[in-house]
């Protein structure tokens, strides 16, 4: 096959537009889903609002102050800080050799810590719990500690880590909280339960805890899916043409093989004819192909020894012999004077 390196890249290719292309509907569907969502104030009409929904709204807006239900979390690393959202992350920085021998800096994640205390965005008396917010898609946290402690390695870890392809730099720890009395857009599904409020993810789109408002979180949706859907455009294109390249290969080297054929087919039927033109035109019923009975006998069955066939029916003729019938091994030229 002459087209596998077009094959390879189109593979390639294809798969990149379908990763493309599953961005950019995941985009399309977020801003679809925010465009159509209502945003709701926290007060007194909300209940009301929502009974008048089924009690249920499937994807609303709503911006409030984050007030914990309870005692708050207290900060490990800054213990004057209070949230109500906890993620401590341990990572190490290290060097790593890849597949063409260059060296490249890599972040490994290697302990993840995430704690929760029930909150509620408030509005005055009013408020709305916040179901497992720690699995919002967007979650904007304020990092109250990063610190980076850089590895001491002796000479020996150095030597290790060359043969290894693995050398560490050091660790950074980082602690992520959602303070309370911040102030947030919510996005999800909005619930009334007896008389309780929630805000909780919801199966039309992800769940947002954002510090921006709903008009930015919006425009930043839009520009991710123009952005995805240029790319898709420019792979889908690298693929029409390569397509177009492998049907242009494959057309021509079927065009070959029809020519080619033709070409054999048009000296064989010109050789048939200089050989019917080359044989005696006289000849009598001993010397007569015993299949035919039109063309001399020109063919010899071995080894039978057989003179039977004219050189027409030698090539059609190939498992016996038509005079004695045993096993044709082989065929030789013969002259009959």
């Amino acid at each position: 096959m002459d087209f596998v390196q077009e094959a390879v890249f189109l593979g390639v290719d294809v798969l990149i537009l379908g990763l493309c292309f599953k961005e950019y509907y995941q985009f399309k569907k977020i801003s679809s889903a925010l465009k159509e969502a209502p945003q709701l104030a926290i007060d007194e009409t909300l209940p009301e609002r929502l009974k008048r929904s089924d009690n249920k709204i499937k994807y609303g807006v709503i911006r409030g102050t984050v007030t914990p239900i309870g005692t708050p979390l207290k900060c490990v690393m800054s213990p004057s800080v209070t949230g109500v959202l906890q993620i401590m992350k341990l990572n190490e920085h290290r060097v790593a050799r890849g597949f063409a021998g260059f060296w490249a800096e890599q972040r490994k994640l290697i302990h993840i810590s995430c704690n929760e205390v029930p909150f509620k965005l408030t509005n005055g008396k009013m408020g709305v719990e916040v179901v497992d917010g720690l699995s919002a898609e967007i979650l904007d946290m304020d990092t109250v500690y990063d610190n980076y402690e850089p590895s001491s390695l002796s000479f020996f870890d150095h030597i290790f880590g060359f043969f290894s392809g693995v050398r560490q730099k050091g660790m950074q720890t980082t602690e992520e909280v959602l303070r309370d009395g911040s102030f947030i857009t919510a996005v999800g599904e909005i619930e009334l339960d007896g008389n309780t409020l929630r805000l909780q993810p919801s199966s039309v789109a992800p769940m947002f805890l954002t510090t921006a408002t709903r008009n930015t979180l919006l425009k930043k949706f839009e520009e991710a899916k123009s952005s995805m859907l240029f790319k898709v455009i420019i792979c889908g294109t690298i693929s029409a043409v390569l397509v177009g390249l492998i049907t242009r290969k494959i057309y021509k080297r079927k065009k070959m093989e029809w020519e080619e054929r033709r070409l054999r087919e048009k000296l064989e039927k010109s050789r048939v004819q200089r050989r019917a033109l080359a044989r005696q035109q006289v000849f009598n019923d001993e010397q007569r192909c015993v299949v035919c009975v039109d063309n001399p006998k020109e063919v010899i069955c071995l080894p039978c020894g057989h003179v039977c066939l004219c050189e027409n029916c030698a090539e059609k003729i190939r498992l016996n012999c038509p005079v004695c019938r045993s096993k044709i091994e082989s065929k030789a030229a013969a002259f009959i004077t």
